[in-house]
């Protein structure tokens, strides 16, 4: 059955079809959410590319449209984003992961969820939808990245990240099937990624319409377009697109995002993700200040994503809320796989979701999930109090 026979049987009539310059947009302004992690936008802009270019239709519809009864469920990887980079997957291993998640449920999954606004997360869900002839819903469990399997909107409102199905380019499967213990699926995830190299390739979080619309960032596709249209409209007029990131936010969400710093790397503390990192890209960088930041220092941690910003040892920032780092000519997102010494960026901090600001959510990607011993204050708050 085609897509739109699908959507015809639901009686949606109101949906967008995803061309080239739709994806790239998306993929850009998911990017820039991303924090600096969900690894290589490239590699999923690609693959989606390639989906559109066989003549497949990939299909965006609204969370509302959505039958409560319906069932969907997220795709993505999972791993150290400097291995996704070089071991890049074969097109079959999300499709394979989708086909057996379905069949181990014995459901029929008829949609698909994005799982973040990552580099390549985000955009692998449009490729399997058009590959296998099902809509993409414009929503996602963070619209942000984060690193692990369970830390989504959907566990922090009380859905559950198994069953999920690991996958590699070599064949080899794991099944996940934890029940409501989020944490042990994230740590039998963890350990399947490493087992393989490094990453693997999942299909998670079989949801029913109902938990989608009540549980998901609604419509942070559709944000992340708007994002990523506004920064290609500032590099083509030559305007400024970190400011324009910044508008763009206020317009989609009705929240103020603030640029606080501009500076250089100058130093780079990293792990790769070995073992002793369970497969995290894990460190700190220090940036110098220039223009109007000159002789301040900010500091940042990162796990695979930017978490705790500090400016001459204050913290401006803790994890759920956003830090992302924009070139300050093109807008694009320096990400914590790509970074080197002597890049220059501004930093902009984004506050997270209400519906990742729950009680629940705090407790598995809060300050003190990551080790930090301060509390959280939203961003916002923080801003106001401690502004320089």
């Amino acid at each position: 059955m085609s897509v739109y026979k699908t959507l015809e049987r639901w009686g949606i009539e109101n949906y967008r079809v995803i061309d080239k310059e739709a994806i790239e947009e998306i993929t850009l302004g998911a990017s820039i959410l991303a924090t600096g992690g969900g690894g290589d936008p490239e590699i999923g802009l690609l693959w989606t590319l390639g989906t559109l270019e066989k003549g497949k239709d990939i299909v965006l519809i609204n969370p509302e449209d959505l039958p409560d009864d319906v069932v969907g469920a997220s795709v993505g990887c999972l791993g150290a984003p400097i291995v996704l980079t070089e071991k890049p997957p074969s097109q079959n291993v999300l499709e394979k992961a989708f086909k057996q998640l379905s069949k181990y449920i014995n459901k029929e999954l008829e949609v698909v969820v994005p799982f973040e606004c990552g580099g390549v997360n985000s955009t692998v869900a449009y490729a399997i939808a058009g590959e296998l002839g099902i809509p993409v819903v414009d929503v996602d469990g963070m619209n942000r990245a984060f690193p692990e399997l369970h830390q989504t909107s959907w566990v922090a409102n009380g859905s559950h990240a198994s069953p999920a199905v690991s996958v590699d380019d070599r064949g080899n499967m794991t099944i996940i099937d934890t029940q409501e213990d989020n944490i042990r699926a994230e740590s039998i995830a963890r350990s399947a990624a490493m087992a393989y190299g490094g990453i693997s390739w999942k299909a998670s979080y079989p949801l029913t319409g109902k938990e989608i619309k009540e549980k998901s960032i609604l419509y942070s596709q559709s944000i992340a377009w708007e994002i990523g249209r506004a920064v290609k409209q500032a590099r083509e007029n030559h305007g400024d697109p970190v400011e324009k990131v910044i508008k763009k936010l206020k317009e989609t969400r009705n929240v103020e995002s603030f640029r606080v710093f501009d500076g250089k790397i100058v130093d780079i503390n990293r792990d790769f993700g070995g073992e002793a990192t369970k497969g995290f890209s894990s460190g700190r960088i220090r940036m110098e200040g220039i223009g109007n930041y000159k002789n301040k220092v900010a500091e940042i941690d990162f796990q695979n994503e930017w978490l705790r910003l500090k400016v001459d040892g204050k913290t401006l920032c803790l994890p759920p809320d956003l830090i992302a780092i924009l070139d300050n000519e093109t807008g694009e997102p320096i990400r914590t796989d790509i970074m080197k010494y002597g890049y220059r960026g501004s930093i902009i901090l984004i506050p997270a979701h209400e519906r990742m600001r729950t009680d629940k959510g705090l407790e598995i990607f809060g300050p003190s999930y990551f080790g930090y011993a301060e509390g959280y204050v939203p961003v916002e708050q923080i801003i106001s109090e401690r502004m320089y």
